[in-house]
């Protein structure tokens, strides 16, 4: 055989994987992204996004806020009924 048919057989040889999973990814890349998007997803619905975390923080304080404010008018509102 030939030294360059030596070195394409060889150049395949080695490309053939890289190839291979290039054009696997390419063709599932669909169903990779999703896979994705579910694992960047934490239980509950929240997301790992760095961007949002302050967001998602903030709405937290703001509902532990409305169920203290809750809370307290619950217990006036008992008060008020106990003293009449």
């Amino acid at each position: 055989m030939e030294p360059w048919q030596l070195f394409i057989i060889g150049l395949c040889e080695h490309l053939a994987w890289p190839v291979l999973i290039g054009a696997c990814v390419w063709y599932f890349r669909k169903d990779i992204g999703k896979i994705l998007s579910r694992i960047k997803k934490l239980p509950g619905g929240a997301e790992l996004n760095p961007e949002t975390v302050e967001e998602q923080k903030e709405n937290k304080n703001t509902y532990d806020e409305l169920v203290a404010k809750k809370a307290e008018d619950k217990i006036k509102q008992e008060a008020q009924e106990q003293k009449q």
